[in-house]
C-alpha cells in the first residue's frame, strides 16, 4: 500500500468562500486584509494556496513571501524580498527621516501604491509570527491602505509566540474591514475523507480510532499515515484500510519522532514542561505537574500559557489535557526508556508524598512495573482495597505484582489475594477468578464464605448452575453474613432446575435472613431470584416490581453495582417482551452508561448484546451489528455472551453469508452449557434452528426445538413459545404428526389466559399453520406491523402465503408473498427471500406472476 502524495483540499469550505469573495472584490477594485491563524500543520498554507489559485488567471499580480525566525534581526527582510529588491525606490525618491527603518517603511509603502496603480495586487506572506517589528508595522499600514487600494493582503500566523505587536496587528486588520480566520481541527468526516483519498480506501475501525488521536490536524494525519504505511502497519481488508495490529506498541510507532520534532517551534522551557506532563498521561492537573516538576505553579504559568496558546494543550474543566493524543504519545515514546522509568518513579513518589488519590499514583506505577524499585509492593498492599474499588483495570497488574512479592506469612497477603479475586471477577477474567476463589475455599476456612460467593457467581455467570449450587451448599462458613449471601445466591441457581415453589421458598428464606442481618446484598440477590421467576412464568408485573425493589436497594451501594447492572439489563428484556421497545432501549442504554462509568466491561458487553437483540427484533440489523462490534472492541479480553454470536449468526445467515454465520455458530457449539436454555435461550435456539433449516434438515429443527413442547417448559426456559412457529413449520415440512399434535395441545393450553399481545400473535401464527387457515396468521402479521417486529412480520407472511397456496388461493398467496419479500428486501434477508420463493414454487406462485402458471398441454412447449 502506498500513500498518495497529492490529495484534494478538505474541510475548509467556508474559509475558501471567504478567500474567493475577497479575490472577487479585488478584481472589482476593492482591497481587504486577511490573517489566517492556527496551530502548526492545521492547513494555513494549504488554504492560502487553494484560495489564491485563481488570482493570476483573474488578472491579479501575486507576490509571495515568507518570514523566518533567523531573519528577525534584519528589519523588513521578508517584505523586501517579497516585493522584489529591484523594485526598491531610488535615492531621489527617498523620504527624509531620521530613522532608516521608518524611511524604508515609507519607501515600501510607496512601492505598493505604485504596484497597485498598474492593477490588482495580492501580497501573500507566510509565518507572519516570525516577522520583525518593522514588517508588522508596514503590514499594519498596508492593512489600512486596503480601504483605498486594489490590494489583497493574505498572511498566515501561528498563535505563538505571543507578541503584543501581533495582537495590535489583529485589531488593525479587523478595524480596516478585514478578517482574522482561525482554522479549527478537521471534523471526523473530513479526517476520514482525507485518509480515504491518501490510502485509496476508507480507514477501518482501529485505524480510525488511531487517526482520532491526531485531533483533526492534517499534518499529523499525513505524518501518521505515511509512517504507518512505510512500516507496513496498514493493510487492506475488505475494501478498508486497517492496522495490522490491534494496538501498536511503543516499539513500532515510527511516527513518534516525526511528531515530536514538530514541537521545535516552542520554547525549551515549554517543551520540558510538556515532557513532564506526558508522563502524567493524556490529561493532568497543574497541581500534579508542579508537584512532579518540583516547580511552583506561578513559575509554570508562562510555559502553560504558551502551550495553551499554541493549541498543544487545552483546558478540560479544572484540568489540562493534550489536544492531540499523538503529541502526548510521541513525547512519551521518544524519551529514553531509562529516563522514562525514572520520571515515572519520581512522579509516583512525589504524588504519594502529597497524598494524591491512589488511582493517579497507580497510573504512574503500572507502566514501569518491570523496572520497579521494591517500595511499590508495600504501597500496593496498604492500598489494595482502594485500588480495587477505584481503578480495577490498573489495580489488576499491581495486585498480582504485590502478591508475587509478599511472603506467605505477610499480614497483608490475604487482603491482597482477596482483592485480586474481586478485581478478576469485576473485569470478567473468569478463569482467574475461579482459580483464585477455589484455592481460597480449599485452604482457608476463615475466608471460604466470601470466596465461595465469588466462585458460585463465576460458575453461575458461565452457565454452570449445578456446580454453583453444589459449591454454595457445601461451603461451611461460620460468618453469618456470607452464609446468608451464599444461600441467596444458591436460590438463583435453582431457577429452571428445581420445582418453582421450592425455588420461591428458598428465595423467601434468604429474604428473611437478609432483613434480619440488614444486608442489602442478601436481600437483593433473593429478590433477583423472584424477578427471574416472574420473567419465566410471564408474570412480568412481578418481575418488574422485584427489579424496582432491587434497584432501590442498589442505589449508591457499591457491593450491588454488578447486580444492579444485571437487573437493569433484565428489566430492558422484560420491557421488550411487552413490546415497549422505546422504554427497553432507554433502560439498556442507561445501564450501559452506568457500566462504562463504573468500569464493568462484563456488564457492558452483556448490555450491548441486549441492545443488539432489541435491534434484531425490530429489524434494525445494521444497528445490531454496530452494537456488537462495539461490544467486541471493548471486551477483547473476554468472551461475549452466546446471544451475541447467535444474533450475528442469525443476521449473517438470513442475509446469505453462511461462511460468517457458520463461524459464529461454531463458537456457540464450542460453548454449550447447562444454562443455555435458560439465559438468552430464544435467540440461541433460533440460531441453531436456522443452521438446520439451511441444511434442509427439518427433522433436526424438530429435535432442537422439541423441548419447547415438554410439560413445564416455561419453568425451565425463557420464552419457549417464541420458538413454536419455527417448530411447527419444520414439523409440517417433515410430516411429523406427533410433533404437530403436541404443538397443537401446547398452543391451546397457552392461549388460555395469555394476556400479552406478542405471545398471542405467536400462538395465532402457530394455530394458523396447524389448521391450514391463513386468517389467524394474518392477524398476527397485523400485530407485528403495528409493534414494529419486522423479521417476525416477514416470516409469518411467508408462512401465510404457503398456507394460502396449499389451500388453493394462489392470488392471496401471491399478494402475501409479495409483502413478505418486500420486508425481506428491507432487511437484506436474501436467504429468507430465496427460501420463500422456493416454498411457493411448487404451487405455481412466483413473484410478479399473477396466480398459478398454467402448464402447456399441447405442442413443443408441453415437452419442457
Amino acid at each position: 500500500m502506498a500513500v498518495q502524495s497529492t490529495v484534494s483540499f478538505h474541510g475548509r469550505d467556508s474559509e475558501l468562500v471567504l478567500l474567493e469573495e475577497a479575490l472577487a472584490g479585488l478584481v472589482a477594485g476593492h482591497g481587504r486584509a486577511l490573517l489566517i491563524e492556527g496551530e502548526p500543520g492545521i492547513g494555513k498554507s494549504a488554504l492560502m494556496s487553494a484560495g489564491l489559485s485563481t488570482a493570476e488567471p483573474a488578472g491579479c499580480r501575486v507576490l509571495r513571501g515568507a518570514c523566518e525566525e533567523l531573519n528577525q534581526r534584519f528589519p523588513l527582510w521578508a517584505l523586501t524580498q517579497t516585493l522584489g529588491a529591484d523594485g526598491l525606490p531610488t535615492g531621489h525618491e527617498r523620504v527624509p527621516t531620521d530613522s532608516p527603518v521608518a524611511a524604508a517603511i515609507e519607501q515600501l509603502g510607496g512601492l505598493v501604491d505604485r504596484l497597485c496603480a498598474s492593477g490588482p495586487l495580492v501580497l501573500a506572506v507566510e509565518d507572519l509570527h516570525w516577522a520583525d517589528e518593522a514588517s508588522l508595522l508596514l503590514w499594519e499600514r498596508l492593512s489600512r491602505a486596503t480601504a483605498r487600494l486594489p490590494l489583497l493582503l493574505v498572511a498566515t500566523c501561528r498563535p505563538v509566540p505571543v507578541r503584543p505587536e501581533l495582537d495590535r496587528l489583529r485589531r488593525e486588520v479587523c478595524a480596516s474591514g478585514g478578517a482574522v480566520v482561525t482554522l479549527d481541527a478537521l471534523a471526523e468526516p473530513e479526517t476520514v475523507k482525507m485518509a480515504t483519498e491518501r490510502l485509496g480506501c476508507a480507514p477501518g475501525p482501529r485505524l480510525s480510532r488511531l487517526l482520532a488521536s491526531a485531533a483533526g490536524n492534517p499534518r499529523y494525519i499525513t505524518d501518521l499515515l505515511a509512517a504507518l504505511v512505510r512500516s507496513n502497519m496498514v493493510r487492506t481488508v475488505t475494501d478498508s484500510a486497517e492496522l495490522t495490529a490491534a494496538k501498536p506498541t511503543p516499539a513500532v510507532t515510527p511516527w513518534a519522532r516525526v511528531i515530536a520534532d514538530r514541537l521545535e517551534f516552542l520554547s525549551p522551557r515549554t517543551r520540558d514542561m510538556l515532557r513532564a506532563a506526558a508522563v502524567l498521561g493524556p490529561e493532568f492537573s497543574v497541581t500534579d505537574l508542579a508537584t512532579v516538576a518540583e516547580t511552583p505553579r506561578n513559575t509554570l504559568a508562562g510555559a502553560v500559557d504558551e502551550a495553551l496558546a499554541a493549541g498543544v494543550v487545552e483546558a478540560d474543566g479544572a484540568r489540562l489535557r493534550f489536544r492531540h493524543g499523538l503529541i502526548q504519545r510521541s513525547l512519551y515514546e521518544t524519551m529514553p526508556t531509562a529516563l522514562r522509568a525514572a520520571l515515572h518513579q519520581h512522579a509516583a513518589k512525589a504524588l504519594i508524598a502529597v497524598g494524591a488519590p491512589v488511582e493517579r499514583v497507580a497510573a504512574l506505577v503500572v507502566p514501569v512495573l518491570e523496572e520497579a524499585e521494591g517500595w511499590e509492593a508495600a504501597w500496593i498492599a496498604a492500598n489494595a482495597a482502594a485500588l480495587a474499588d477505584r481503578a480495577p483495570q490498573r489495580a489488576a497488574p499491581l495486585l498480582e505484582y504485590a502478591l508475587s512479592r509478599l511472603d506467605s506469612d505477610d499480614p497483608h497477603r490475604a487482603d491482597v489475594e482477596d482483592q485480586v479475586l474481586a478485581v478478576a471477577f469485576r473485569l470478567g477474567r473468569d478463569p482467574q477468578a475461579e482459580r483464585t476463589a477455589h484455592d481460597i475455599v480449599t485452604r482457608d476456612p476463615e475466608r471460604a464464605g466470601r470466596a465461595a460467593w465469588f466462585l458460585g457467581s463465576v460458575l453461575l455467570r458461565t452457565g454452570r448452575r449445578e456446580q454453583a449450587a453444589s459449591v454454595l451448599a457445601d461451603v461451611d462458613t461460620a460468618v453469618p453474613l456470607w452464609r446468608a449471601r451464599n444461600a441467596a445466591l444458591r436460590s438463583t441457581t435453582l431457577v429452571g432446575r428445581h420445582d418453582r415453589q421450592e425455588t420461591r421458598q428458598a428465595a423467601e428464606r434468604a429474604c428473611t435472613e437478609g432483613r434480619r442481618l440488614a444486608d442489602p446484598l442478601t436481600l437483593a440477590q433473593a429478590m433477583y431470584t423472584r424477578s427471574v421467576l416472574g420473567a419465566l412464568t410471564h408474570d412480568f408485573a412481578d418481575a418488574l416490581a422485584a427489579a424496582d425493589q432491587i434497584l432501590a436497594l442498589a442505589d449508591g451501594n457499591e457491593e450491588l453495582a454488578d447486580l444492579r447492572l444485571t437487573v437493569l439489563g433484565d428489566r430492558a428484556a422484560v420491557l421488550a417482551e411487552l413490546d415497549r421497545f422505546t422504554e427497553a432501549e432507554a433502560a439498556a442504554r442507561d445501564a450501559l452508561a452506568s457500566a462504562d462509568r463504573t468500569g464493568r466491561p462484563v456488564a457492558g458487553g452483556a448490555l450491548r448484546t441486549r441492545i443488539a437483540e432489541l435491534h434484531y427484533t425490530l429489524g434494525q440489523w445494521d444497528h445490531a451489528l454496530e452494537a456488537l462490534d462495539t461490544a467486541s472492541a471493548e471486551t477483547e479480553a473476554m468472551p461475549l455472551p452466546g446471544a451475541a454470536h447467535a444474533v450475528r449468526a442469525l443476521i449473517a445467515g438470513q442475509r446469505g453469508d453462511w461462511q460468517d454465520a457458520s463461524r459464529h455458530l461454531a463458537v456457540l457449539g464450542d460453548r454449550r452449557t447447562e444454562d443455555e436454555r435458560l439465559v438468552g435461550s430464544a435467540v440461541v435456539l433460533r440460531a441453531r434452528a436456522l443452521e438446520a433449516q439451511h441444511a434442509a434438515r427439518p427433522e433436526r429443527v424438530v429435535e432442537l426445538l422439541a423441548p419447547c413442547l415438554t410439560p413445564g417448559a416455561g419453568e425451565r426456559m425463557i420464552d419457549p413459545i417464541s420458538s413454536l412457529p419455527t417448530l411447527v413449520r419444520a414439523g409440517r415440512e417433515c410430516g411429523d404428526l406427533a410433533t404437530l399434535r403436541a404443538a397443537h395441545q401446547v398452543c391451546r393450553a397457552a392461549a388460555q389466559g395469555e394476556q400479552y399481545p406478542a405471545r398471542r400473535a405467536e400462538l395465532d401464527w402457530c394455530s394458523g399453520m396447524l389448521a391450514g387457515e391463513p386468517a389467524p396468521m394474518l392477524a398476527a402479521a397485523s400485530y407485528y406491523r403495528t409493534c414494529g417486529r419486522r423479521p417476525a412480520l416477514g416470516e409469518v407472511l411467508e408462512d401465510a402465503a404457503v398456507v394460502a397456496a396449499a389451500g388453493g388461493d394462489v392470488t392471496a398467496a401471491r399478494g402475501t408473498l409479495g409483502e413478505a419479500l418486500a420486508v425481506y428486501a428491507e432487511l437484506g434477508a436474501a436467504w429468507n427471500a430465496r427460501r420463500a420463493t422456493a416454498r411457493l414454487r411448487p404451487y405455481g406462485v412466483r413473484p410478479g406472476v399473477r396466480g398459478a402458471r398454467q402448464r402447456t398441454k399441447n405442442g413443443r412447449q408441453a415437452l419442457t
